[in-house]
């Protein structure tokens, strides 16, 4: 006990930063799956921000190793520009000051928590940590969805929550955690000499997060899912060195036994249960074929929305109101609110990008551009050359919020400008 606790105090910042990027699933299976703090916002933020903010307490100040100094002062100023604007509406908006006041108190304390980090958090324990918490996440999904009476074969898998007196569940969180120890996974592998945690359980880890992301059924965590196998095996394999690392596999007995059983289980389980599966791929064909049908169909813009995705709508009705109203403002001479914006929050637009048109203005808007494409391109450049394999996580961890600022979500949001700031803290160039 004393060593392990020894080890956490040692390894506390690396442990922090574990939590907050992999540790919301299981918040969540605490919070409302086991009902410790049902749809209680401020438990989940004491558990994600308590660690960070208790390593402020042990930080030596005066020790500062400098981050990306670019990315960074453009983080820092995005902050403060949209604070400005919090506190300078200018228009009507249903945003509830208290709220925001706090969510501005702790992405200020993000920032400065991270830019006092050193770079042995993304040790080798950091890795062993992001796998841990997010096999924690997984299983609680599992354990909470196959043992919840209201479960339907074929819904999506979430930790149902109710407030006021309304049910429901965030898919998406457990499908980002089970993206995030996938790479931890892949990583620990491709350093398994370093990172020391054998093959097996890696290997198995990845089944289990592969079915947590077909159990969520969320096409933005397919979509990373698939961009980072397919930018990991591009950077990392070529011909000869598949068959080499299949050798390596297949000449483990246990890995052959492992995938054999594997292999035989899921076949009989999916005869068994293809009521089932169906659903799950019914599902991704449905959403795969409406992708395709928006690059190739030449009526799209005049294509009625469908009846079956009520959140697909309201996404399409918002962007198309964001452009009307930016229409309106120019024939009516009104630039102040194209270059200046509409206002905090003007509309919930569910697109980051788009959000930050409609709510900060044009000038805002590139600079966000500058910031986010500059970032891209650092993540890129990381994955094509690694300086370390905490670094190379935080590169691969950047694919799914790349794809979620053109797809879901806010802009001021913790996590989303949390992944951010790690990246400008810990990749340089």
């Amino acid at each position: 006990m004393k060593y392990l606790l020894r080890k956490f105090l040692e390894h506390r910042e690396a442990m922090a930063l574990a939590i907050f990027i992999a540790g919301l699933p299981f918040i969540f299976f605490l919070r409302d799956g086991l009902r410790l703090a049902p749809a209680n916002t401020y438990f989940s933020i004491a558990l994600l921000f308590g660690p960070l903010a208790l390593t402020l307490l042990f930080k030596d100040l005066k020790y500062f190793e400098s981050p990306n100094k670019p990315g960074m002062f453009m983080i820092g100023w995005f902050l403060i520009i949209t604070f400005v604007y919090f506190i300078l509406r200018d228009r009507f908006t249903a945003v509830q000051g208290l709220t925001e006041t706090f969510n501005y108190i702790l992405l200020f304390t993000l920032f400065v928590s991270i830019n006092f980090m050193r770079q042995v958090s993304l040790s080798k324990f950091f890795i062993h940590a992001i796998i841990f918490i997010s096999l924690i996440g997984a299983a609680s999904l599992l354990y909470y969805t196959f043992t919840n009476p209201l479960y339907q074969i074929g819904q999506r898998a979430s930790i149902s929550f109710e407030e006021d007196g309304a049910k429901g569940g965030n898919p998406h969180i457990n499908a980002r955690g089970a993206f995030y120890g996938l790479i931890a996974c892949v990583i620990a592998l491709k350093y398994q000499k370093k990172i020391n945690l054998g093959i097996l359980y890696p290997t198995v880890s990845i089944l289990l997060f592969i079915v947590v992301l077909f159990l969520t059924q969320t096409m933005l965590g397919f979509m990373a899912a698939f961009l980072f196998i397919s930018l990991f095996t591009y950077f990392n394999f070529n011909f000869s060195s598949v068959v080499s690392t299949a050798k390596f596999f297949l000449f483990k007995w246990y890995v052959l036994l492992a995938l054999v059983l594997g292999i035989g289980k899921g076949i009989v389980e999916i005869k068994n249960n293809e009521e089932f599966i169906t659903p799950i791929t019914n599902y991704l064909t449905f959403r795969v074929n409406n992708i395709v049908k928006s690059f190739t169909n030449p009526d799209n813009k005049k294509r009625k929305p469908s009846n079956s995705d009520e959140s697909a709508n309201m996404r399409i009705h918002l962007l198309t109101t964001v452009f009307e109203n930016a229409e309106e403002n120019f024939t009516e001479g009104k630039v102040r609110y194209i270059l200046f914006g509409n206002g905090f929050k003007h509309l919930y637009v569910d697109v980051p990008y788009i959000e930050v048109f409609d709510s900060f203005g044009l000038i805002v808007f590139v600079f966000y551009s500058i910031m986010f494409f500059y970032m891209a391109k650092l993540c890129l450049g990381e994955i094509k050359n690694p300086k370390s394999f905490g670094t190379e996580f935080l590169a691969y961890f950047f694919i799914y919020y790349f794809i979620a600022n053109f797809t879901a979500a806010l802009v001021i949001d913790y996590t989303r400008l949390g992944t951010y700031m790690l990246i400008f803290k810990f990749i340089k160039k």
